[in-house]
């Protein structure tokens, strides 16, 4: 159960339009007149490999769930509304407009302005729990203080990955990695390059932690100018960051903060949580056949 929800987590932040790692695996791959890849293009591309992914995921885990024997849990809380069901329609309008527009901004602003208005006048809230002052302890509270506060650490961690990135190219380290990758004999073939590529990117992924936008920020600008040099249309090669960093390197035991955090909320093993997470293997072989075939490998003309 634990490997099946973080499973899905992944599987959520992988095909989501408002996802960091899929604005920042966009953002690092450019066209060659220096266009970003655009989100909507970069999503749509994405679908078939993800599709796959997950159906193979969802045989396996109905092949293998009753394995070891079932678990019958309480009553569902009594506390539990229905009503809340109506909080899907905010984001649905939050992922229309996102993927329509195709401006990430545009569609959180709806969605947070829709979900907050829906909630109040279904009285699943009150505008206390929006925002308020909290005078005993001299302090603004409510779920807009939260989102900002919890969004802060990661804000610094862009701005100090940004910053390392930022000495790192003025050094010409990335030119000097890059160069390496591109004139070794591996790198001669579009398959070799890519081969190259999802090492690159499974190791700096592990360096970090599993914090999958950093290490898509990181190794994203090195997979740029080799996918560039080799004419990889950037769909592809923002399809091949973000399904690397987000498959086997993410669920790494002990080093994974995916697998941090299931371990956390069900005091399982970490080694437990990983091996349960059946999609991120999954996913790295996707990848892995999708490159040794060249499936969804096209050129930028």
């Amino acid at each position: 159960m634990a490997g099946s929800i973080v499973s899905g987590a992944i599987f959520g932040d992988n095909l989501a339009p408002i996802s960091d790692t899929t604005i920042a695996s966009a953002s690092t791959q450019q066209f060659q007149d220096g266009r970003p890849a655009d989100i909507g293009g970069v999503v749509t591309s994405r679908l078939r490999y993800f599709a796959v992914a997950g159906l193979i995921t969802i045989v396996i885990f109905g092949i293998l769930g009753g394995i070891g024997g079932t678990f019958q849990g309480g009553a569902i809380d009594a506390a539990a509304n229905p009503v809340s069901l109506i909080m899907l329609i905010p984001v649905a309008v939050m992922l229309a407009v996102s993927t329509k527009t195709r401006n990430i901004y545009a569609g959180i602003l709806v969605g947070l302005g829709l979900g907050t208005a829906v909630g109040l006048a279904a009285g699943l809230f009150t505008f206390d729990a929006v925002f308020a002052n909290d005078a005993a302890n001299n302090a603004a509270v409510g779920f807009l203080i939260d989102g900002v506060n919890n969004i802060l650490p990661t804000c610094a961690l862009v701005i100090s990955v940004f910053g390392i990135m930022g000495v790192l190219n003025d050094a010409g380290m990335l030119n000097l990695i890059a160069d390496k990758i591109l004139n070794s004999k591996m790198a001669q073939t579009d398959t070799g390059a890519e081969l190259v590529c999802m090492a690159g990117i499974s190791v700096t992924t592990i360096l970090l932690g599993s914090v999958t936008s950093a290490s898509i920020l990181t190794f994203g600008p090195i997979l740029n100018k080799i996918g560039s040099a080799k004419n990889i249309h950037p769909y592809r090669r923002a399809n091949l960051l973000d399904g690397t960093a987000n498959s086997l390197p993410s669920i790494v035991p002990f080093l994974s903060v995916f697998v941090f955090i299931g371990a956390a909320l069900t005091g399982l093993s970490p080694v437990v949580v990983a091996g349960g997470t059946i999609y991120g293997f999954v996913l790295f072989a996707v990848f892995l056949v999708s490159v040794l075939t060249g499936w969804g490998r096209k050129q930028e003309k």
